[in-house]
């Protein structure tokens, strides 16, 4: 306990809530460095006499912790949270726990074969992660039976309050993730799947299965949801846009005139786009439209859907998830300490271990010179670890809120030397992804603490330029190009619905827009257009469109399927519209 930072500390609110809260049991103060010092946390919690029938008290020490850190978190840290709900769980349990998306889900081969090369990387190493959380409401954590009282502690905190508060407050989480129904929405999949094994057979069940797995990324939205269209509305549309160019012809001017000496290169004048052009969930889209697919697998494809919308955000927010994770448990751990809750014993462990978990290994070693024998620093490059570098872009907002240096007044003087750190670290957590988290708020103090910079040039290149380093504008540079690494629409390919002839032959016709002139390779690209193919029965087709809007590569299944006589427009597309 630090005497300065307790006598500050005992005079916020929070303080005499957790001082109401222990007086009311026998070990009072001492309860959690009694556990410590007896290597346990489930020793017995004793209630004051006059407090033993109140029904609202915890029974357990896991309890009295979690109450006391929500304390903290909640009061002091100002976090919102969904409720909690925490179980602890042996390897066996934590290992299962790794290979399914959401607890108590349906069975896939894929799954067994994750977890039996999880269970040789655990008997190689005998180690597993402390903790997991589910994007649930209440949130569901698993925590290892294995971990001491201050690790319990401390996965808690970062779990059960820093994950919990990102997911019911973050933007992305708001918007593209249902933790109310997730839980109930996967038991309904696993019980659908169960049913339909006993009715249509195991291979026929698990090739639906194998087709949704398949359909990653293509199976999930990017854009907040949109109003429901039903049926009838939907019908409307779609005989509006039949109709409505023979109904409502445009009026003849110099701009459509396609008279001789008018422009009449416009290819798609006459076209009508389906009303679901543009959709980026092909596999609900298949579900809602394929209507000759049985229900069953329709309903399957819905429900995998959903389950898959509610990780989109997870994808996008890794950095500031771990980032605010770990500020908060540090944050509460230190808070812990400083009112004495944490002898130095504990303290010295949490750090140890939060230590480790920041750690970011350096891009150099040393190794000795071929030649001369001596010993040299050699560059061999670091994968970023997302949990120093979330937690240093948070650590150092709170110093830049507090202490700022001229250079930050210079670089944010939005929120450098504003004070309340606290309501600033909530606002950048509930406003970003990681892309925007580092173009905005990565400061030239971490970027010389981690050493970053900037090389150019091919992989295959004998040599690399340091086109930027963490000095002057090179600081902007490094920023922008970090924070493009993190653009995942420029990673994943961006596919989606360009038409549906269901008043021909059924073809599914799919859109690859090219970015940065990356193809979709070819083996994989013929392997989803067979399984989706395989599903519906009909033909699919994908064309690669560049930024002119001229299709440079095109797959379809069956390979030798022409849709030229079908299709309602031509190769050209008009990327406006």
């Amino acid at each position: 306990m630090r005497k300065d930072a307790y006598e500050i500390e005992s005079q916020k609110p929070y303080f005499q809530t957790v001082k109401d809260l222990l007086d009311k049991y026998e070990d009072g103060w001492n309860i959690f460095i009694k556990a410590h010092e007896e290597k346990d946390y489930d020793i017995p919690v004793i209630r004051k006499p006059e407090f033993e029938d109140d029904p609202y008290l915890p029974d357990s020490w896991l309890e009295l912790a979690d109450r006391v850190i929500s304390i903290i978190a909640h009061e002091k840290l100002q976090l919102e949270t969904n409720p909690n709900r925490i179980e602890i769980v042996r390897a066996d349990q934590m290992l299962d726990a790794y290979v399914r998306p959401v607890p108590d889900g349906p069975s896939h081969w894929s799954y067994g074969k994750r977890r039996a090369i999880e269970q040789q990387q655990y008997d190689a190493r005998k180690h597993l992660a402390y903790e997991i959380i589910i994007n649930s409401n209440p949130a569901l954590a698993y925590c290892m039976d294995t971990n001491s009282p201050v690790m319990q502690m401390l996965v808690f905190a970062h779990a059960s309050y820093g994950h919990n508060a990102v997911y019911k407050n973050n933007f992305l989480f708001e918007n593209f993730s249902d933790p109310d129904t997730i839980m109930a929405v996967n038991q309904r999949l696993k019980a659908l799947i169960d049913e339909c094994e006993d009715k249509y057979g195991v291979d026929e069940v698990e090739q639906v299965l194998d087709f949704c797995h398949a359909m990653r990324f293509m199976d999930t939205n990017d854009k907040p949801p949109k109003r429901h269209i039903g049926k009838k509305e939907l019908e409307a549309k779609k005989t509006k846009a039949r109709e409505f160019p023979y109904l409502n012809p445009p009026r003849k001017s110099v701009f459509n005139d396609k008279s001789e000496g008018a422009d009449a290169t416009n290819d798609n004048a006459d076209y009508t786009a389906h009303p679901a052009q543009g959709e980026r969930n092909i596999l609900t889209f298949i579900a809602d439209n394929v209507g000759h697919l049985p229900r069953w697998k329709r309903e399957i494809m819905h429900l995998s859907s959903i389950v898959s919308q509610n990780f989109v955000p997870n994808i996008r927010t890794k950095v500031l998830n771990e980032g605010f994770a770990c500020i908060t448990h540090y944050q509460v751990m230190e808070t812990m300490f400083d009112i004495g809750l944490m002898d130095a014993s504990m303290h010295g462990e949490f750090r140890q271990s939060h230590a480790g978990v920041t750690y970011q290994p350096p891009g150099t070693v040393m190794k000795p010179n071929p030649y001369t024998g001596e010993e040299e620093e050699v560059f061999v490059g670091s994968d970023i670890n997302i949990y120093a570098l979330g937690f240093a872009i948070f650590e150092d907002i709170k110093r830049i809120c507090d202490d700022p240096t001229e250079e930050d007044l210079r670089w944010f003087p939005h929120f450098a030397g504003k004070g309340n750190w606290e309501e600033m670290a909530l606002h950048v957590m509930e406003s970003n992804t990681d892309e925007t988290l580092v173009q905005q708020y990565l400061s030239p103090t971490v970027m010389r603490k981690f050493k970053y910079f900037l090389l150019e040039g091919e992989p295959e290149d004998e040599f690399l330029t340091v086109s930027a380093i963490h000095a002057d504008e090179g600081f902007k540079r490094v920023r922008e190009q970090l924070a493009a690494d993190y653009r995942l629409s420029d990673k994943i390919p961006k596919i989606s619905v360009r038409d549906y002839q269901e008043e021909t032959d059924r073809c599914l016709v799919l859109q690859h827009d090219v970015i940065d002139d990356q193809p979709l390779d070819p083996k994989s690209t013929r392997q989803i257009l067979q399984m989706i193919h395989a599903q519906t029965k009909t033909p699919v087709v994908i064309e690669s469109v560049d930024a002119d809007g001229d299709v440079v590569d095109y797959h379809a299944s069956p390979p030798d399927y022409d849709y030229e006589p079908h299709r309602r427009t031509s190769l050209h597309y008009d990327l406006a519209r």
